[in-house]
């Protein structure tokens, strides 16, 4: 799919210094970003399930998940 987006000069150069693959590093960066958020919800849902005093065994097993491949990716956000 084609999308086209605007970003700031300073922004855009910054990309264009750090690779000779512009499509590919935005798909990396937009990627990471999804997967972040989809992380940060699913943490969102097992906690408010925790302070309910059940929690969806499901739920549980992909949080674990989540943490595991967040361990071996080194992911920032967990600091």
């Amino acid at each position: 799919m084609r999308i086209t987006v605007r970003l700031p000069d300073d922004l855009g150069e910054n990309v264009k210094r750090r690779t000779d693959n512009v499509s590919a590093y935005v798909t990396d960066a937009l990627t990471e970003k999804i997967e972040r958020e989809e992380r940060r919800r699913a943490r969102r849902e097992l906690l408010d399930m925790a302070g309910e005093g059940s929690v969806d065994p499901d739920i549980h097993e992909q949080n674990q998940q989540l943490r595991r491949a967040e361990d071996r990716s080194g992911d920032p956000s967990l600091e």
